[in-house]
């Protein structure tokens, strides 16, 4: 019997000492260096990124900078995108090539979310919303109405009255899907993402403004929003009313995953990360041992997740959360999004143009 015992015993050291050695062997690795050091004259920080697979991803950033790469990062390209809206050729003319619209030039994108390998959105800075239909190659803008424009049902007032930053995005079918963002902004499509209407709250000097990060949906009925002061909205009948929950904390709230409808994560302000396995009834607080902002999170499965944050912080866990271990991606300056295609590959970008990866060797 002693002997069976100290079998076991090696046997579960050496599978100790193999994890072990595959996590030293996974490593952060800078793949685009800061604006400074390249100076190739593509400038702008970087808000979000995306992995189609281990090869074809897309960043965006400042002043409507889209940058593309089809081999894993080794090398991006600039993609050029006409924000302007529909009509707005014909109401202004502009020279030939010219970004954004009107007199700001073009908006800056804060997010990428892909429903499938073809339909795909870009949300960002005045009301901006983009869609591709044929996987990135393309992008059309779409119009966010306001609810008192889109009743008026004025042609001459299209982009009427959202003028929010719009962050978090998720389709819950083909034809259905909300956005969120700034000055509590929600919006929602019926018909696949050409038409986006809701509504925001403006506030006066003095007033607290209620941010909107994100959403997510974990079933067509069920999805939650969060943002500042610790907001956190549920709702049971796909988005017609949303409940008011308590996280049990006033930080603000930047990024949400779910891996299946009872379990998921919440990141936020000065480290911290909830942790639900009950479909949000309760939510507990994971031990991270970080003061950063955390502003995304992501999971490729139950076990294996990132989140990232100021000072280039990430943190990683491979139980779940019930453990973080807290290390450096880039130089100094704040992660805003991550991303990754499996346990082994993951990417993350920073206000200072910087693109760092994760490969396991």
């Amino acid at each position: 019997m002693r002997r069976t015992n100290i079998t076991f015993f090696v046997f579960f050291v050496s599978i100790a000492t193999l994890v072990t050695l595959t996590v030293a062997n996974a490593k952060w690795s800078v793949i685009r260096e800061d604006d400074f050091i390249r100076d190739d004259g593509i400038q702008g920080m970087l808000h979000d990124v995306h992995f189609m697979d281990k090869e074809h991803g897309l960043v965006v950033g400042e002043n409507g900078l889209v940058l593309e790469t089809a081999d894993g990062g080794k090398t991006w390209t600039k993609k050029e995108i006409n924000m302007r809206p529909p009509g707005a050729e014909q109401a202004q003319r502009r020279p030939q090539g010219a970004p954004g619209f009107g007199g700001g030039g073009a908006a800056t994108l804060y997010n990428i979310y892909f429903v499938d390998e073809k339909v795909g959105f870009l949300t960002g800075a005045r009301g901006t919303i983009l869609k591709t239909d044929d996987g990135g190659k393309t992008w059309a803008r779409k119009m966010a109405r306001s609810e008192a424009a889109a009743n008026q049902n004025n042609p001459r007032r299209r982009g009427g009255g959202i003028r929010s930053s719009l962050m978090g995005i998720q389709m819950i079918d083909e034809k259905n899907g909300f956005i969120v963002g700034t000055e509590n902004a929600i919006l929602k499509t019926t018909d696949g993402g050409e038409t986006w209407i809701g509504r925001s709250e403006r506030v006066r000097v003095g007033e607290t403004r209620n941010n909107l990060e994100n959403i997510l949906f974990v079933s067509p009925k069920t999805g939650w929003i969060i943002g500042s002061f610790g907001t956190l909205l549920h709702t049971k009948d796909s988005g017609e009313t949303w409940e008011k929950r308590d996280p049990g904390f006033d930080n603000n709230l930047f990024g949400i995953h779910f891996h299946d409808e009872k379990t998921g994560w919440i990141c936020g302000q000065e480290g911290l990360i909830l942790y639900t396995d009950d479909g949000g009834e309760t939510w507990k607080q994971q031990k991270t041992d970080s003061y950063d902002n955390l502003l995304d999170i992501h999971f490729v499965d139950n076990m294996v997740g990132w989140a990232v944050g100021d000072f280039s912080a990430v943190l990683h866990t491979t139980d779940g959360g019930k453990t973080w271990t807290a290390t450096k991606a880039g130089g100094s300056g704040t992660l805003k999004g991550v991303h990754a295609t499996d346990k082994d590959n993951c990417w993350t970008v920073d206000d200072w143009g910087v693109i760092a990866a994760y490969k396991t060797e």
